[in-house]
């Protein structure tokens, strides 16, 4: 066999080889699984958050100033429902106590969250964003933003706006960035009031 012919050869054994490793790799997926996750529906996260004079708006861009009043809280989560498309459907229940100076009594939050689970990166850092509203009751008026507006009530509507980040191999941990922020509902709580207060929080999420 000359050396033309063994080229040809061994042109057509790789082009062989390699339409059948072709063939029996799976298809690249869209997104990344988060197959880890799945089978988590519950999840347990302890935060503390600093409250902000500033408007929600100024805490999403990353514009607000912290103050020295922080609350510690935890928050119990449970998903309801999954859709395909990356969605999930959970509500949580909150306990918080303001910790001062100026405030110090206790809060419980309830609410109903959207939460987007998809994102490119997730193979290497699994990433999941969520908006929540329900309601918010504090056990007294609270001091904070009462000096920032003057008034408030002690039931208020409650926004959530969450992140957070689980390493894939580690998919029952995540770390947790939140928006704690309660409302007068362009005064359906309280008509002498505009916002009320927020707070950022950073804490440990547990799934299980």
């Amino acid at each position: 066999m000359n050396r033309f012919a063994l080229m040809l050869c061994s042109l057509w054994l790789l082009t062989t080889t390699s339409s059948f490793a072709a063939d029996a790799a799976p298809p690249k997926e869209k997104w990344p699984s988060r197959a880890s996750t799945e089978d988590l529906d519950w999840s347990l996260t302890g935060y503390v958050a600093w409250i902000s004079q500033e408007q929600l708006g100024d805490m999403l861009i990353g514009a607000a100033s912290l103050e020295n009043d922080k609350l510690y809280a935890l928050a119990l989560n449970k998903r309801l429902y999954r859709w395909n498309t990356g969605w999930d459907f959970e509500v949580e229940g909150q306990v918080a106590k303001h910790a001062g100076p100026s405030q110090r009594h206790w809060e419980f939050n309830g609410l109903g969250a959207f939460r987007w689970n998809r994102f490119y990166w997730d193979r290497y850092l699994n990433t999941s964003f969520a908006v929540g509203l329900g309601i918010s009751y504090a056990t007294e008026e609270g001091q904070f933003e009462i000096d920032a507006h003057g008034d408030t009530s002690k039931t208020l509507a409650y926004i959530l706006v969450d992140l957070d980040f689980a390493l894939p191999q580690y998919p029952n941990w995540a770390l947790d960035i939140r928006i704690h922020h309660r409302s007068s509902a362009y005064g359906l709580f309280n008509d002498n009031i505009e916002g009320a207060s927020n707070a950022l929080g950073v804490g440990l999420k547990y799934r299980w």
